[in-house]
Parts: structure tokens; C-alpha cells; sequence
């Protein structure tokens, strides 16, 4: 048996990468530059030192910080509020909330920016918690989230699933002693994961008695 279920959010649950990779590159093209799939894989998945902007502004010169990153973001919450549950995501929820089995996010997002998209999605009640950037010093890959995952829970981390559609995810998962099944979305598939983890096109029609067997 399971001892639970850790979903990543961003990416995993919903498609909330496609559409900022979306609108980013749109602000790129717009400064005549490209957002690549190598700029994205260094981003994505984690917060750090680093970010689209910065990316940016290091290419072109005199770039407005503020203005630019207030545009994209409009454009990301334009696009994002089209997002739908990836396939899957909703029959696999279901089935472990009956089945009794813990489920928790762990996130390198912040807690009010999940908390919005469970509401809209009505999907509150399956997470027993919620580990976000808001409860570590260090985002994924560093395994820290996960591990405040696994501790609110009060599960034991080698039985537990971890749920992933990115590399520095999947490499946090597998960092705090955790099984990971990696779901990538569009904009995280031609990336390179790490050893040990379980790649799926889709979770539609994956069961708890195929995760439990990991």
C-alpha cells in the first residue's frame, strides 16, 4: 500500500508552464530575441537566482524590469486561466482520497498562487498539505519541500509517490528518499530527467496499484 501521494502543482496538476512559457515568449519576440527550450529548463520547476528577466534584460539592453515582468504576468494569468486539469489528474485524486491515501503539494511556488488555482479547481479537500516556497530556503532541486511534504503528512518517504512533469522536480523527489513518476507537459518534454524516475506520456489511466507497485 501507498503511504501517499506528493503532486508537484505547477505543470503537473495544471498546465500552468505551457502558457508562461507561452507569454514569455511572446515578451521575448517582442524585444526580437527567442526564449529557448535551454532558457527554460533552467527555470523551470525551481526559483532561484535566476529568471526569465534577467535571461532577458542580459540579451538586450535597457529592457524595463518592471513594466515588462507587469505585462507578462497579465499575459501568464490570461493564459493560464484557459488551463484545464491535465488528463488524468482528476480520476487519480478520486481514487486516492477513497482509497484513504494521504496526498500533499509540494511546491516551488508560493502557497496564496496554489491556494487560487485549488479554489478555482475545487480541489482543496484532497490535500491533506501544502509545502511550499513559503516553507524553505531552497527551491528544487534541493529536496526540502518534499521533505516538509513527507513530515506534515507523517508518512514514511520510501513508500510514498512523488508526481512530477520537471527535472529539478524529479531530482527533489528523488532527493527526499521518494518514488517519482514524471508526466512531462509540453513545454518540459524535450528535457533531460534524471535516472530513477518513471516517465509517462499521461496519468490517464494509471492506478494506485501501479504506482504502489514502484
Amino acid at each position: 500500500m501507498l503511504s501517499g501521494l506528493i503532486w508537484d502543482f505547477d505543470g503537473t496538476i495544471v498546465d500552468t508552464e505551457t502558457p508562461q512559457y507561452r507569454a514569455w515568449s511572446e515578451i521575448f519576440a517582442e524585444y526580437g530575441d527567442e526564449l529557448t527550450p535551454a532558457d527554460w529548463g533552467r527555470i523551470v520547476g525551481t526559483w532561484g537566482d535566476v529568471d526569465l528577466i534577467d535571461i532577458l534584460m542580459a540579451r538586450v539592453p535597457g529592457v524595463p524590469r518592471l513594466e515588462t515582468n507587469r505585462r507578462a504576468g497579465a499575459l501568464v494569468t490570461q493564459y493560464m486561466l484557459e488551463a484545464p486539469l491535465r488528463d488524468g489528474v482528476m480520476a487519480l485524486l478520486e481514487a486516492a482520497h477513497h482509497a484513504h491515501i494521504p496526498q500533499a503539494i509540494a511546491s516551488s511556488s508560493h502557497r496564496v498562487w496554489i491556494q487560487a488555482f485549488l479554489q478555482l479547481h475545487h480541489l482543496e479537500a484532497y490535500f491533506g498539505a501544502l509545502a511550499t516556497a513559503d516553507d524553505v530556503t531552497m527551491g528544487k532541486p534541493d529536496p526540502a519541500v518534499y521533505r516538509v511534504a513527507v513530515s506534515r503528512l507523517a508518512i514514511e518517504a520510501a513508500r510514498a509517490v512523488a508526481i512530477e512533469d520537471s527535472p529539478h522536480g524529479s531530482t527533489a523527489a528523488l532527493g527526499a528518499g521518494l518514488k517519482c513518476v514524471v508526466v512531462p507537459n509540453p513545454s518540459t518534454e524535450a528535457l533531460l530527467f534524471p535516472d530513477g524516475v518513471v516517465r509517462l506520456p499521461s496519468l490517464q489511466g494509471v492506478t494506485l496499484e501501479a504506482l504502489a507497485a514502484l
